[in-house]
């Protein structure tokens, strides 16, 4: 079993790594994985401490968050898709302007 500190940290590193990529990248697509590794780092942190404390509830919510960041993944591909055919292009930077 592995302990509750050691499973939090990995999981806060994750999160952190998740964190520093959302902030620092500018293509769309390492902006999605930067999102899910966040969420992977949250669902660490929920089956860690659900199996500290011997409850199944941690990985009830685990599995329901891991379905959601599913979904959530599946629409930011296929909104990712549509704009880079739509724009040529997945910068940030270069979505924000104003065409008219």
């Amino acid at each position: 079993m592995i302990p509750l500190m050691d499973g939090l940290i990995f999981a806060s590193f994750l999160f952190v790594i998740g964190l520093l990529g959302v902030m620092i990248r500018r293509n769309l697509l390492f902006l999605l994985l930067s999102l899910v590794i966040m969420n992977m780092g949250a669902i660490i942190a929920l089956v860690a401490a659900g199996s500290h404390w011997q409850q199944f509830d941690g990985q009830m919510i685990a599995i329901l968050t891991m379905s959601t960041t599913l979904a959530e993944s599946i629409v930011g591909l296929t909104l990712l898709i549509k704009i880079f055919f739509r724009r040529k292009t997945l910068n940030i930077d270069s979505l924000s302007e104003m065409k008219g």
